[in-house]
C-alpha cells in the first residue's frame, strides 16, 4: 500500500508499474485504497484515469476517451502512430496523473500498433516525471511485459491478519484466534476465499439454532474440517471452488435449490456489471433449462442471499449511470462457475433484453447508459459464438445479432474503428451460416460501410455501398427499398468525397425511382430530394439549394406539420444556406424556429437540438452580438459535454468555436 500510494504522489520514474498476483488477492482494491487515502491527504493527483484491460473493446475505448481528454484531436486518434502522439501527449501535461489498466490479463491486447515487451505498445516507458502507470494482472513474465516492467508482488495475507479477516467478520462467535489463524492458513490467506468464507459463517451464526443443518458447518473448526475432507489440492482457485460450494449448498438447504443453476448463468455473462432487471426477467427465464419455474420474488431474494455470502457484489448507485441495479460476480467466483454449455442460455436472455421498450435504440443518446451496462455481455457472448461448438445456428445467429446491436452503440458513442471490428465479426457469422447474399448479411455489410463512412474510411466506405447495392440490385432488384437506400448512402460518400457531379447523378437516378415507385412527396422522395439540395450547396449553387429547401419544407409542412423532425431538419438546412448567403436575419429567423421546435420535438439536450444552437450562436456572432452568442455556445458546449462526453467530436468543436472566439 505503501509502495502504490508513493507512486500515485511522487510519479512512477517513467516505468511501467505492475501490481502482480493470483485471482482474489486485493490488487484493484489496493489501487483504489491508495487513491481514497491520498485524497484524505489531500495529497492524490490531479488526474486519475482507469481503464478496464478485460477486453479489447473496453480498451479500445478507454484509450480513445483517455486521448481525447488529454487534447487529442480527431484525426490523432487514426493511423498506426496513435500511440506514439498518445504518450507524446501525457509527456508534457503539466500536472500529476495516475493511470491505471486495471485487470490486464492478456498483455498481447497491450501490444496495440507494435510490441508492449519491445516497449512500442500502448504502454511504454515514458518521460513524465510526475506521470504513474499501474497495471494490475495475474501475469508475471517478464518475457510478456518486457524489461521496462517493474514488478510488485502481491502474496497472500499474513496468517495473523488472515484470521483477523475471519474474526472481523464472524466475532468470537466464530471461535478462538487460533482457530480462526488455522481456517485462514487453510484457506491460502486469500481475501476473496476468506470474504466469502466470513461471511458464510456470519449467515449461518446469525440463523436460529433450529434451522441449523446437522452436516453445515457453523464455526471456524468445522469450516476447516469440511475443507479437509475434499480430496482436490489447496490452492488459490480450490479455496474459492469449495467456498463456494458451501456457500450454495447453505443457500440451497434455505430453500433456494435453484441457487447453483442461477450462478451458473451468471458466469455464462461477461465479466462486467450485469443488470439483473434486463438480463434475468422472470418470464425470460422461463424459457431457460432449469430455471423455468423461478418467480421474480424468489429470484430477487436470491441474489441478496448471493450478496451476502460475498458471492455478488452491487455496484454503488454513483456506478449506475443507467439508475437501473446493477451486479458483479468476482472474476475468480465466474471462473470457477462457469459451464461449458452455459452461452445459450445467455444469449437468449440477452435477446429478449434488447427487444424490451425501455432498451430503446443504441443511436439514441437516452439509450446509452442502458446499452453502456448491456454492451460488454452483446460482445462477449457473440465473440464465445466462434469457440463454442455446441452451440445452434439459431444461438449463434442471435448472437451475431446483439453484437450488430452494441456495435452500433459503439458507432453512435463515435468508436468507429472498434465497430467496424465487430461488424466485421458478425459479417463473419452471417456469410458462414447464412450466406454472401442473405438480406441480414447484406444489412451488416451496409453497416459496415457507415462505420467507415464515419471513420472518414471513403474508399472503403464507397466499396461497401457499391458492393450492397450490386448485391441487393441482382437479389432484390432495382427497386428494392434496400437497393436504393445503398445507392442513396453511396452517392453521399461520393457527395463527401468531392465527386459532386457523380454524387448528383446517383442522387438523380434514385429520386426518380423513388418518384415513379411512390409519387413526387413521398418520404423516400423527399429524402432524395434533401440529399441533392445538399449537393448544390456545396457545390456553390447557393440561390438553387434555398429554392429547392424552401421547397421541401413546404411540401414536409403540408404533409407532416411544422414540428415534426424530417421538417425541422430541411429548415436547418435552408437557414445554413441563408447564413453562407449572408442573409443573416433570414438565417437568424430559421435558426430560431427550428431551436424552439427540436427544443420541444427532441427535448433541449439532443444532439440535433444542440447543432441548432451551435448555428444559431455562430448567426448571432455575425450580426455582432457577441455576448449572446458566446452564452448560446457555452450552453451547448456543457450540454453536449453532459450528453454525448466532453471527448465526442461534436463536443470538441463546440470547443473550437469558444475557443477561436477567445471564451474558452
Amino acid at each position: 500500500m505503501a509502495e502504490v500510494m508513493r507512486l500515485c504522489a511522487q510519479g512512477g520514474g517513467g516505468q511501467l508499474h505492475v501490481l502482480q498476483g493470483f485471482g482474489g488477492s486485493g490488487k484493484t482494491s489496493i489501487v483504489l485504497e491508495a487513491v481514497i487515502r491520498l485524497h484524505e491527504q489531500r495529497a492524490e493527483p490531479e488526474q486519475v484515469w482507469w481503464l478496464d484491460a478485460r477486453r479489447e473493446p473496453s480498451l479500445i475505448a478507454g484509450i480513445t476517451v483517455l486521448a481525447r481528454k488529454i487534447g487529442m484531436r480527431p484525426h490523432e486518434l487514426r493511423g498506426e502512430d496513435i500511440a506514439d502522439a498518445l504518450w507524446g501527449r501525457l509527456a508534457v501535461l503539466p500536472y500529476r496523473w495516475v493511470l491505471v489498466l486495471d485487470s490486464a490479463e492478456e498483455p498481447s491486447l497491450l501490444d496495440g500498433p507494435g510490441k508492449l515487451a519491445s516497449g512500442t505498445g500502448w504502454l511504454r516507458p515514458h518521460l513524465a516525471p510526475e506521470g504513474a502507470v499501474i497495471v494490475t494482472t495475474r501475469r508475471g513474465s517478464v518475457g510478456e511485459w518486457g524489461g521496462q516492467a517493474v514488478f510488485h508482488a502481491l502474496g497472500p495475507l499474513p496468517v495473523a491478519d488472515a484470521g483477523t479477516v475471519l474474526l472481523d467478520h464472524t466475532g468470537p462467535a466464530g471461535g478462538t484466534r487460533r482457530q480462526a489463524e488455522l481456517l485462514g492458513r487453510r484457506l491460502g490467506g486469500l481475501p476473496l476465499a476468506l470474504r466469502m468464507a466470513g461471511s458464510y459463517l456470519a449467515e449461518v451464526i446469525g440463523m436460529p439454532e433450529t434451522f441449523h443443518d446437522p452436516d453445515a458447518p457453523v464455526n471456524f473448526a468445522d469450516y476447516l474440517r469440511v475443507l479437509e475432507r475434499g480430496s482436490a489440492p489447496t490452492g488459490a482457485l480450490q479455496a474459492v471452488t469449495e467456498t463456494k460450494r458451501l456457500s450454495v449448498e447453505l443457500m440451497e438447504r434455505r430453500g433456494f435449490p435453484l441457487a447453483g443453476r442461477l450462478l451458473r448463468l451468471l458466469a455464462s455473462f461477461a465479466d462486467a456489471p450485469i443488470p439483473p432487471t434486463l438480463l434475468l426477467r422472470p418470464a425470460a427465464l422461463a424459457c431457460t433449462d432449469g430455471l423455468e419455474g423461478l418467480g421474480g420474488p424468489t429470484l430477487w431474494r436470491m441474489l441478496k442471499e448471493f450478496t451476502a455470502l460475498g458471492i455478488l457484489d452491487q455496484l454503488p448507485a454513483d456506478e449506475q449511470p443507467s439508475g437501473l441495479l446493477a451486479v458483479r460476480l468476482h472474476p475468480l467466483i465466474r471462473d470457477v462457475s462457469q459451464e461449458t454449455d452455459g452461452a445459450g442460455d445467455a444469449i437468449a436472455l440477452l435477446a429478449c433484453a434488447v427487444a424490451l421498450d425501455e432498451v430503446g435504440l443504441p443511436e439514441e443518446p437516452e439509450s446509452w447508459p442502458v446499452w453502456e451496462l448491456l454492451s460488454p455481455h452483446a460482445l462477449h457472448l457473440a465473440h464465445h459464438v466462434a469457440r463454442d461448438s455446441s452451440l445452434v445456428t439459431e444461438s449463434r445467429l442471435s448472437g451475431a445479432e446483439t453484437m450488430e446491436l452494441a456495435a452500433r452503440y459503439l458507432q453512435a458513442l463515435g468508436l468507429f474503428g472498434q465497430a467496424c471490428k465487430e461488424y466485421e465479426t458478425v459479417l463473419a457469422i452471417r456469410r458462414r451460416y447464412l450466406g454472401d447474399v442473405h438480406p441480414d448479411t447484406l444489412s451488416i455489410r451496409h453497416n459496415l460501410a457507415s462505420a467507415h463512412h464515419d471513420l472518414g474510411d471513403l474508399s472503403r466506405a464507397r466499396a461497401g455501398y457499391e458492393a450492397v447495392w450490386t448485391l441487393r440490385t441482382r437479389a432484390q432488384g432495382v427497386d428494392h427499398p434496400h437497393a436504393l437506400l445503398a445507392r442513396h448512402e453511396l452517392a453521399r460518400v461520393l457527395h463527401d468525397q468531392g465527386l459532386l457531379d457523380q454524387a448528383q447523378g446517383h442522387h438523380k437516378q434514385v429520386l426518380a425511382r423513388e418518384q415513379s415507385l411512390h409519387g413526387d412527396e413521398d418520404p423516400r422522395t423527399m429524402a432524395s430530394r434533401h440529399e441533392l439540395a445538399r449537393v448544390l450547396h456545396d457545390a456553390g449553387q447557393l440561390a438553387a439549394a434555398r429554392s429547392e429547401y424552401e421547397a421541401i419544407v413546404a411540401v414536409r409542412i403540408r404533409n407532416l406539420g411544422a414540428q415534426h423532425s424530417r421538417t425541422l431538419t430541411a429548415q436547418h438546412n435552408l437557414a445554413c444556406v441563408l447564413h453562407d448567403l449572408g442573409d443573416h436575419n433570414a438565417a437568424f429567423t430559421q435558426f430560431e424556429t427550428v431551436l424552439a421546435g427540436r427544443s420541444v420535438v427532441l427535448g433541449l439536450r439532443h444532439p440535433r437540438t444542440l447543432n441548432t444552437q451551435v448555428r444559431l450562436a455562430q448567426t448571432l456572432h455575425a450580426q455582432g452580438d457577441v455576448a449572446q452568442a458566446g452564452e448560446l455556445m457555452q450552453l451547448a458546449w456543457r450540454m453536449s459535454g453532459e450528453v454525448l462526453g466532453q471527448e465526442h467530436p461534436d463536443t470538441l468543436r463546440v470547443s473550437s468555436f469558444l475557443q477561436q472566439w477567445g471564451l474558452a
